[in-house]
């Protein structure tokens, strides 16, 4: 079994899934639109069907090792109350089983939820992770139960975690250990949120505050080279990119020579004008913005997790925001759109395997031959055109 990701099609909304070479499963926020559950006349993808066929089970009970939560805004935490377990989870019971209720082993948690909070789903997250991290704090004996373990991601403005500072990741992290298993050829380099960004009045909430990371694939345990590397960073905008590419460049030469390389950059905030300015697209993009696409291995690949991206006043996705993408990867074949893949009218999971040649797309349950380098590995050139 080889390591792979998914990007699901889920509008103008984030959901992607790692499932690692022995199983282990991360998924990067959700977006279960209620209409999609069981949809059977091919207008939506039935995300939570196909989620349900790609993870595990244990004792029949369906569950992913890590949920990463980037932000708490609605489209990436779209469906959490109606399709994922809260509670103790020794008490998951057979009418949770049959509700198909995914058990999360261990919940990745930033305590900006905790102080800007404004949909239901986003403040069921809190009080699940509130719950957890009571837990930790009472040192309860049941703490460490899948189900009950916690990451805390960045910083917290009133501290209130500090005696937790033992489960927190911050920006400069490098993470290997998942659900208590360590991984020798799979890690996330944890990028952001920046303590600077939580008080600062010129951020935009949420957004600035987004969870990002690369993730990081090795051919075997002992290569010195990176087979493939991916960019996820939910809704962050040119704030925060303007800081992770200063702060890592800052970091000196072994960090920032891999820590901004990609071979997929998921277009943060679906698309939109935010990763290059400000959202109304009047001002020219940023320099920092554009210096982080020079990163691009050879091959490199655009997912635009987002409704179709057409010429109009929307944004996101913004057309501006994919002319600016297309410039700095090698066609428009390389540029994704969830809503359109393999067509418009029935769009599925983008999906890459990794290989040592980057990541290869998988089509019709085929895998193509993979192709092309950078640097020892590169984004294999297997891409279908869009739609």
């Amino acid at each position: 079994m080889s390591d792979k990701i998914k990007f699901s099609p889920v509008g103008n909304g984030d959901q992607a899934l790692i499932i690692l070479n022995d199983g282990t499963t991360l998924l990067i926020d959700c977006h279960i639109r209620q209409q999609s559950v069981g949809c059977t006349d091919g207008t939506m993808f039935d995300v939570k069907k196909d989620l349900l066929g790609s993870i595990k089970k244990r004792n029949n009970n369906p569950y992913v090792d890590v949920f990463i939560l980037t932000h708490g805004d609605k489209d990436h935490c779209g469906g959490y109350i109606d399709h994922f377990y809260q509670g103790d989870p020794t008490k998951y019971s057979t009418e949770n089983r049959e509700a198909g209720l995914i058990m999360i082993d261990e919940m990745w948690f930033s305590p900006m939820i905790a102080e800007e909070h404004g949909n239901p789903n986003e403040e069921a997250y809190q009080i699940e992770a509130e719950r957890r991290i009571k837990l930790h704090q009472k040192d309860h004996v049941d703490k460490d139960l899948p189900g009950n373990r916690i990451r805390i991601i960045g910083y917290d403005g009133d501290k209130k975690y500090d005696t937790l500072n033992h489960l927190r990741y911050t920006p400069g992290k490098i993470v290997d250990t998942f659900n208590t298993r360590k991984q020798t050829t799979f890690s996330l380099f944890i990028h952001a949120p920046f303590k600077e960004t939580l008080a600062s009045a010129d951020v935009d909430g949420k957004n600035t505050n987004s969870i990002v990371f690369q993730a990081r694939f090795k051919e075997t345990a002992l290569s010195k080279e990176f087979s493939c590397l991916i960019l996820l960073g939910g809704d962050a905008d040119y704030i925060a990119w303007e800081l992770i590419l200063e702060k890592t460049i800052e970091s000196g030469k072994d960090v920032s020579e891999s820590a901004l390389d990609w071979d997929i950059l998921q277009a943060p905030h679906h698309c939109s004008w935010t990763f290059f300015n400000e959202h109304d697209c009047k001002d020219e993009a940023k320099e920092s913005s554009l210096e982080l696409l020079k990163y691009a291995r050879d091959g490199a690949i655009i997912i635009a997790s987002s409704k179709k991206v057409v010429d109009d006043e929307d944004n996101p996705p913004s057309q501006l925001a994919k002319d600016t993408y297309l410039e700095y990867i090698e066609s428009s074949e390389k540029f994704l759109n969830t809503s359109t893949e393999p067509n418009e009218s029935a769009p599925e999971p983008i999906e890459f395997i990794m290989t040592a040649k980057g990541p290869a797309r998988e089509s019709n349950k085929k895998v193509r031959s993979a192709s092309g380098s950078a640097g020892g590995a590169g984004a294999a050139a297997t891409i279908i055109t869009q739609g």
